[in-house]
């Protein structure tokens, strides 16, 4: 995607700043998707995650860090944790686990818009009002053929192109009512995950999660990650990559107004 800009200077090395970078599953779909460097920031290093790493903890980070540090990258990424809105966290409460109460949303939020800089935010659908999600595109595995649908939101600085969902997909299993049913990845391996039918009050199976790691690993196109809970934690690849093509075709619209503008003043100082 870079060699479709219109850029007549040398070439330019790509960067974007991946912040809550975790094992790196948004960092590897940027990679994919035509960055050429990469640097992942979080308060845990993850043993997983491949490119270059910088511990800190990210409220601490951002307010120290000069404006201009964050500003020589072409893209920042964050995806905040997202525990805290999660539908999951009653699942992990049931399992006997304690989901965070942290939320960074509205923090990360505010000083993305302060920079000079092009960003996405991703998280949960809990994470934003109705209202909100209007005007925010998604990503489900479905789009992308994915055995997870994992929907997560991505409100951003430039326009991401809104794809459709199938969620009849047939690359999801076929579930209890001869329906497919995706692949979930959260909670315990091989979960058969119960709950209530809001029609007829009934209790019911309403989907699993996948049995293995190797089948986690395929639901969600990813192969660098390998520890179950980073996979659980993970964003699809798939999903960061058509991002990626979207800030790219971005970055070449603004690079054709700015010819044609600079293009106009010369034509009239002539």
């Amino acid at each position: 995607m870079r060699n479709e800009l219109n850029m007549t200077s040398e070439e330019k090395t790509w960067r974007v700043l991946d912040l809550y970078c975790c094992a790196g599953g948004s960092a590897k779909g940027y990679e994919l998707g035509g960055f050429d460097e990469i640097v992942g920031v979080d308060q845990v290093k993850k043993k997983e995650y491949p490119y270059f790493f910088i511990k800190a903890d990210i409220e601490d980070f951002i307010f120290n860090q000069p404006v201009e540090w964050f500003e020589s990258f072409d893209l920042i990424s964050a995806s905040p944790p997202c525990q805290f809105h999660s539908k999951t966290k009653h699942l992990a409460v049931a399992q006997g686990n304690v989901p965070s109460d942290i939320d960074h949303l509205p923090m990360v939020r505010q000083f993305l818009k302060s920079l000079d800089v092009e960003w996405v935010i991703e998280n949960v659908p809990e994470a934003w009002s109705a209202e909100e999600k209007k005007n925010i595109t998604f990503s489900c595995g479905s789009h992308f053929g994915l055995g997870v649908q994992r929907h997560r939101f991505f409100e951003a600085s430039f326009p991401i192109e809104q794809l459709n969902c199938d969620h009849k997909s047939p690359h999801w299993p076929i579930g209890p009512k001869g329906k497919p049913k995706p692949i979930g990845v959260y909670g315990r391996k091989g979960d058969k995950i119960k709950g209530m039918c809001h029609k007829t009050g009934k209790m019911q199976m309403g989907g699993w999660t996948a049995k293995t790691v190797e089948e986690a690993q395929q639901a969600m196109g990813i192969t660098h990650i390998s520890s179950w809970r980073n996979l659980c934690q993970a964003v699809p690849p798939a999903y960061t990559e058509h991002i990626s093509k979207c800030f790219f075709k971005h970055m070449n619209n603004k690079s054709s107004q700015t010819k044609h503008v600079v293009q106009g003043t010369l034509e009239r100082w002539i």
